[in-house]
């Protein structure tokens, strides 16, 4: 893969994996509210930049709950996203049950949502490769 670093800080990278054209967003660390919004705002910017379609969220790095962004996540952002493009987002969970909750409790609050989880990053990014292309 070929990826090119857009953001970094300490709680999230996002890269653009150029020749598959998405985003790939790796977040890293325990994510408070305003981790989540900051990260978030900084995705939907890199899509709209780009015009991309796809979204590569990993997860797997992120320890603890952050279930009080989801409703946010849920009923702002996503909207958001989906208005600048987005029509598929690939979701890695977290090996944390506390982050897999809020991940789902997310989902179960977004009236129209693209996300479709993850165990592992390969199946999400088999997954992407197979979905329309941007």
């Amino acid at each position: 893969m070929s990826r090119r670093l857009l953001y970094t800080s300490e709680n999230l990278d996002i890269h653009h994996e150029e020749p598959d054209g998405w985003l790939y967003a790796d977040w890293k660390g325990y994510q408070s509210v305003d981790m989540v919004k900051s990260g978030c705002e900084e995705m939907l910017r890199h899509l709209k930049a780009l015009r991309l379609s796809k979204v590569l969220n990993d997860n797997t790095h992120v320890s603890g709950i952050w279930v009080g962004a989801a409703y946010w996540v849920a009923t702002h952002w996503f909207p958001r996203m989906q208005e600048a493009g987005l029509r598929h987002f690939a979701w890695v969970q977290s090996p944390s049950r506390l982050s897999q909750i809020s991940a789902e409790t997310t989902l179960e609050r977004a009236p129209s949502s693209p996300a479709v989880l993850f165990n592992d990053i390969a199946s999400a990014t088999e997954w992407l490769r197979k979905v329309a292309s941007p």
